[in-house]
């Protein structure tokens, strides 16, 4: 996270600092970004957080530290403009399979293992105190939490996924980015099912079929084949993925129950704070109030599991409808994006076509975990929509040469 933070603020300085010293003649200015960028609905979104902390916080509130949190608009503005002057490219993508294909295979040898290099005492996470013959524990990557490296992970496996799909029928002429994209999409979606993440599982099966679909039926045909008899195979034979399976929709399993009840607290709070909520992350410092309240004082608390009801309880309807006109807003850039750009630009295509998936793996997970809020997730979340934007912008100034669309 810290790596983050300095990469983000980083950015931040290097964009602006680009806009008082760019080349004669360039004309990118941040008008040019005007329609593309929904700076306000999320500068709307930012002051609503605001009155809601000030209006229903209490003396115990940190009201800088969560409206602080909301700091993700300003990276997004600013990786949006980094990357139209400097766009990806199939060399960096090289790169990024690489990464990701080591980092997928060290997270198999922590589920098998249970080591962590990164974290003192080699510690792992064990699936929910799940007994079995063969103990396995959750993958956690580089970031310590399964949950996190799920849908990061979730977001990344979409972008081989789409170039394989996109270069499948001619991949003997583009024979490294096919076959390294369906290596790099084979460890990646292992990893993330070693997460035991069963909410990332729902939203992977899900997104890689609509993005299969999209490109081609037939393609989607074999994907659900292949990956119904990946299924069928853990499920015979791992008896720890038998048994997660199993407790999809068992309200006496302790990890549903608690996601229940804390759903039912967090939609008492809206009820209690309506208009601006009880104040953005408020709802998981007082959940333990509304838990005494509602006759569970030891129940499990924190934030809501669930971005719907976070927004919700957080920052009221008003907070809700804009997340939501915000959220909407990406999905039909980003479709608009994947319609207007002609198919010989494979490269352009992959990337519009991956960002499409990683929006949805992200919101269809967030039915049952709170992965927007999450500091890793939401940076790794900011990169996927300023590649929309940025690459909107460079379409409609006819950049395609600087943006390399013309080939993988």
């Amino acid at each position: 996270m810290a790596a983050m933070e300095i990469f983000g603020w980083l950015t931040f300085a290097l964009t602006f600092s680009y806009i008082f010293r760019k080349p004669e003649g360039e004309i990118l200015t941040l008008k040019t970004f005007d329609p593309y960028l929904p700076w306000k609905s999320t500068l709307l979104l930012f002051l609503i957080t605001g009155i809601g902390l000030f209006v229903n916080g209490n003396s115990e509130t940190d009201i800088l530290f969560s409206w602080g949190s909301q700091r993700w608009i300003f990276l997004l503005y600013t990786l949006a403009i980094a990357l139209t002057v400097s766009p990806p490219t199939t060399k960096g993508y090289r790169v990024f399979l690489t990464f990701t294909s080591i980092v997928a295979v060290y997270g198999v040898f922590q589920s098998i293992t249970g080591i962590d290099f990164l974290r003192s005492g080699n510690r792992a996470v064990l699936p929910l105190d799940l007994e079995a013959k063969m103990p396995l524990w959750r993958t956690a990557g580089l970031f310590g939490h399964p949950m996190q490296y799920a849908y990061i992970a979730g977001m990344h496996v979409c972008l081989p996924l789409a170039v394989a799909l996109l270069t499948y029928k001619r991949r003997r002429e583009f024979s490294w980015i096919f076959w390294g994209s369906v290596v790099a999409y084979a460890l990646i979606s292992l990893s993330l099912i070693t997460t035991f993440t069963r909410g990332a599982w729902i939203a992977m099966a899900i997104t890689h079929l609509a993005v299969a679909a999209i490109v081609s039926p037939k393609l989607a045909a074999v994907l659900t084949g292949a990956g119904t008899a990946v299924v069928a195979i853990l499920f015979s034979t791992v008896e720890m993925f038998r048994t997660r399976v199993l407790t999809l929709f068992d309200t006496n399993y302790h990890s549903n129950s608690d996601r229940l009840f804390l759903w039912k607290i967090n939609w008492e709070m809206f009820k209690d704070h309506p208009i601006f909520g009880i104040g953005y992350q408020e709802n998981e410092r007082r959940a333990g109030e509304y838990a005494e309240v509602l006759g569970n004082p030891d129940a499990f608390t924190g934030h809501a599991h669930n971005n719907y009801l976070q927004m919700l309880a957080g920052t009221g309807i008003t907070g809700f409808l804009t997340y939501m006109f915000i959220i909407s807003f990406m999905i039909w850039l980003t479709w608009r994006l994947w319609k207007a750009l002609p198919r010989e630009y494979l490269w352009a295509r992959a990337l519009a076509l991956a960002c499409l998936g990683a929006q949805l793996h992200l919101h269809i997970g967030g039915f049952t975990e709170c992965n927007f809020k999450t500091g890793v997730t939401n940076h790794n979340f900011m990169v996927v929509w300023a590649l929309v934007i940025s690459m909107t912008v460079l379409l409609k100034l006819n950049r395609t040469r600087t943006f390399k669309l013309g080939s993988p």
